[in-house]
């Protein structure tokens, strides 16, 4: 159970903080829920969790710790590309189940896969698709913003930080 002050990992939306918990009516009856909030100053919205939905409170990740960053982001290169999805809806697909999934490990694989490719598409003289650059991009969000509260720093910040502790970057 969580409490007023955690920071979580929730879902796809990356680092949020607990601010309260509280009994609501959203429709004809009463339940429990955690409020949470994004920790960045961009978003005011406030997210409320059903505290007796197991699917959705399963979303609710502990922020890893500094250690276990630090070992994360030593194995990258030790990380597999993904198995690349020819058909664009399919792969959009793959791409929004990893991102709600919050698995660390695949989504460094997203990152690293739209990276190659968009890389190979570029020497073909060919932009990455823009669908493919945005799931990378919310990947990137989900892993920074967790790595950003952790050290300290802001989501800008967090490249350099990777570079500095580890001598690699995501990309």
């Amino acid at each position: 159970m969580y409490k007023i002050g955690d920071n979580v990992v929730y879902g796809s939306n990356g680092v949020m903080t607990v601010v309260d918990m509280r009994e609501e009516a959203f429709g004809d009856a009463f339940r429990k829920y955690y409020v949470l909030k994004a920790p960045s100053e961009k978003y005011d919205s406030l997210t409320f969790v059903p505290v007796d939905n197991e699917k959705l409170v399963a979303a609710m990740r502990p922020l890893l710790s500094p250690e276990e960053i630090r070992e994360l982001i030593s194995k990258v290169d030790e990380i597999p590309l993904l198995d690349w999805v020819e058909d664009n809806r399919a792969r959009s697909d793959q791409f929004k189940r990893i991102i709600e999934e919050g698995d660390r490990v695949k989504l460094i694989s997203l990152i690293k896969s739209v990276c190659v490719t968009g890389e190979r598409r570029l020497a073909e003289g060919k932009k990455n698709y823009l669908a493919d650059e945005s799931a990378m991009h919310k990947a990137e969000h989900i892993l920074y913003s967790e790595i950003a509260v952790v050290f300290g720093v802001t989501e800008d910040e967090v490249p350099a930080l990777i570079s500095e502790l580890c001598g690699k970057i995501l990309k």
